[in-house]
């Protein structure tokens, strides 16, 4: 008997592991073009699958409608990643802070760098936390303007207007 898109496939644990299963590379392939990084999707897809699994019981879909459940499931665990990135990286010292310091030997240049720095990280921390995010996808992760604005969800030229408006907070703050 086939079955059909409200006979609760995901009560059916093997046949939900099944279709799991057959949609699993197409969302590690999501997941690697978001971040880029293998080890990282690897990890995401892991917890992708995860979430899949504990809320298989909510899923009313057959296999037409698993790689878009997975998808949208994946998409939130990357942007889940992205915003404990961002987190992390406004709350702890940038390695890039020591890297810019050490350059030159001159205690006045060192010092110039690492008020810079320090102003910048002060900066991004009281961007708004999507400009944030939006500009550590770009400049951090290398995103395009596209894949930033599948990522969080939002149209390109969302994107475009809150990279500039991040920009032109952070280059004030810089030159202070």
């Amino acid at each position: 008997m086939e079955r059909t898109a409200g006979d609760g496939i995901g009560r059916d644990e093997a046949a939900f592991a099944a279709l799991v299963h057959r949609h699993a590379g197409a969302v590690f392939g999501f997941v690697l073009r978001r971040v880029r990084d293998r080890a990282l999707a690897e990890d995401l897809t892991q917890e992708t699958l995860l979430r899949a699994w504990r809320g298989r019981e909510t899923y009313r879909g057959g296999d037409e409608r698993m790689r878009g459940w997975l998808l949208a499931i994946a998409g939130n665990v990357v942007r889940d990643q992205a915003r404990m990135r961002a987190r992390r990286v406004a709350e702890s010292p940038a390695d890039a802070a020591g890297d810019l310091a050490a350059e030159g030997s001159d205690p006045a240049v060192r010092h110039e760098h690492a008020e810079s720095i320090q102003r910048l990280r002060i900066a991004l921390a009281a961007l708004p936390e999507n400009h944030r995010e939006m500009f550590l996808l770009r400049e951090r992760d290398g995103l395009s303007y596209k894949e930033i604005a599948e990522v969080l969800g939002c149209p390109v030229g969302s994107v475009m207007s809150g990279l500039a408006r991040a920009r032109e907070r952070l280059m004030g703050a810089v030159e202070g």
